[in-house]
């Protein structure tokens, strides 16, 4: 019974054994087993013995010690592409308005006389009988063959009828130069303060003048206040009705066209608030259709041209050097300026002779320099000018080595004549690159309305400064005044059409 048992067990065990290797056994078709292979429960789960996803390493913060540059204390930081800036503001460009700007229609050209024959103007000197000093503007007649009728003639301002004067007071005293209007017919008058300058304008037949209220221009505040204009003027429009003005204290501060007549102005050109110190020169061409003017800015220059009425401006000149807009040539082809760039050279190499004035074409290209020679010497009412023709040019200019009229600090010359002394009048032919010194020790120059003369003012060996005419050539110099007050700013406007 117990051999039985024993014989039936021992089989049981066996076929247990048989039954767990076959299966343990792998399939003869399955691949041999990986233990990097992902092993998939029944229900599609990852199982958890399998090694996990790798992350991405986490960047380290960035805390540097203070001062301590951010490419040495974090290196691992890419380093940033520079962004190129500039650090001269760009100037807001006026609005175009809208609808857009229409173009007007061009103005005629202005044409030169046949003969010098006008009225020569200056401004005189004098002391008074309470012993101050005052302007007066004077008059001579000049007839066709150049010469002078004597004796002059004071031309006297009458007050406007708002002031509380006398009616023989002389309203011209009150000013210190005077602009005349293309046509000869209107006469600006320029004061200066310590806020800048102040116009008004007169009518050279009836004296009189012709803006309303005080005749002084002004703008309105938003209470009704008339407020004095404060700024600086700088030419008139060709059309003889409107001025140039730069104001500098409205709250619309700007270039302005000012109408002589009502005080409406417009807003032209407006620099951009932060860095730029203003206009430092504007014209418009004869025709009426091109308005030209610079910028001074920190440490840069620029020339702009734009429509008459200010809109579409584009630049055309940027200057490390100042940049000044003086005068179209009267045909209107060509725009006289200063500024061009100074070349670069190193610090130990002395920069080259390099050329003050330039012109160049009505669309702001094919710059030429001039061979003139040019010198401010730091009075900004010195400006080079175009003769009736277009064929000259006259500016003034160092004679020897320039002298040197300021103190540093101050706002008053060494010396009141300093201006006159090694310093002439030059004019260059634009046609040839000729240039001539036509008077020396002078000052001022204004053109006969034929372009065959020049009156100037000129000091004489004595040290007195009178007004004196010349030919184009440097020919035929003479006196025309002789008298110890300080004769400056001759005009010559052609006779009465």
């Amino acid at each position: 019974m117990k051999r039985a048992f024993d014989f039936v067990g021992s089989l049981g065990l066996l076929t247990l054994l048989f039954l767990g290797v076959v299966a343990c056994s792998p399939p003869l078709a399955s691949k041999p087993f990986s233990p990097l292979s992902p092993i998939v429960s029944p229900n599609g789960l990852q199982s958890p013995l399998v090694p996990p996803t790798p992350q991405a390493t986490p960047t380290p913060t960035c805390n540097p010690q203070w001062l301590t540059p951010l490419s040495e204390a974090c290196p691992w930081l890419p380093t940033p592409e520079p962004t190129p800036t500039s650090p001269f503001p760009t100037p807001t460009p006026f609005a175009p308005p809208t609808p857009p700007a229409q173009t007007p229609t061009p103005l005629p050209l202005p044409q030169a006389a046949t003969s010098p024959e006008g009225r020569l103007l200056w401004r005189s000197k004098i002391r008074l009988q309470d012993g101050s000093l005052a302007f007066v503007l004077l008059e001579s007649r000049v007839n066709a063959d150049g010469s002078i009728n004597q004796p002059f003639r004071r031309i006297s301002f009458q007050p406007p009828a708002d002031f509380d004067l006398p009616p023989e007071y002389d309203y011209s005293m009150w000013f210190d130069r005077f602009a005349p209007s293309p046509d000869g017919r209107y006469l600006i008058g320029i004061y200066e303060s310590e806020g800048g300058e102040s116009i008004a304008n007169f009518d050279l037949a009836s004296l009189k003048s012709t803006l309303p209220g005080e005749g002084e221009f002004c703008w309105t505040t938003p209470d009704g206040h008339c407020v004095g204009a404060s700024g600086y003027f700088y030419s008139w429009h060709p059309n003889s009705r409107e001025v140039l003005f730069y104001e500098k204290n409205a709250p619309d501060r700007g270039l302005w066209l000012v109408n002589v007549s009502t005080g409406q102005y417009r807003l032209l050109a407006q620099p951009a608030e932060l860095g730029w110190a203003g206009f430092s020169g504007v014209a418009i061409s004869p025709d009426g259709q091109i308005l030209a003017y610079s910028l001074s800015g920190p440490g840069m220059e620029q020339i702009w041209m734009a429509n008459a009425d200010g809109s579409e401006p584009h630049l055309v000149l940027e200057s490390n050097t100042s940049a000044v807009v003086y005068a179209w040539s009267p045909d209107g082809r060509y725009l006289l300026y200063s500024g061009e760039p100074m070349p670069k050279v190193g610090k130990e190499t002395p920069l080259p002779p390099w050329p003050r004035l330039w012109v160049m074409d009505r669309d702001g290209r094919n710059h030429r320099p001039l061979n003139l020679s040019w010198e401010t010497f730091g009075f900004t009412d010195q400006k080079p000018v175009w003769s009736p023709t277009g064929q000259y040019i006259a500016g003034i200019g160092g004679i020897g080595e320039t002298m040197q009229c300021w103190r540093k600090g101050e706002n008053q010359p060494i010396d009141p004549l300093c201006l006159f002394r090694n310093a002439g009048v030059y004019v260059e032919n634009i046609e040839t690159g000729e240039v001539r010194l036509v008077a020396p020790n002078a000052v001022d120059p204004t053109w006969s309305p034929d372009g065959s003369l020049l009156a100037v003012s000129r000091m004489d060996e004595r040290g007195q400064v009178d007004i004196w005419i010349v030919g184009v050539h440097g020919n035929n110099l003479r006196r025309v005044t002789d008298t110890p007050e300080l004769d400056r700013y001759p005009l010559w406007l052609q006779r009465e059409r």
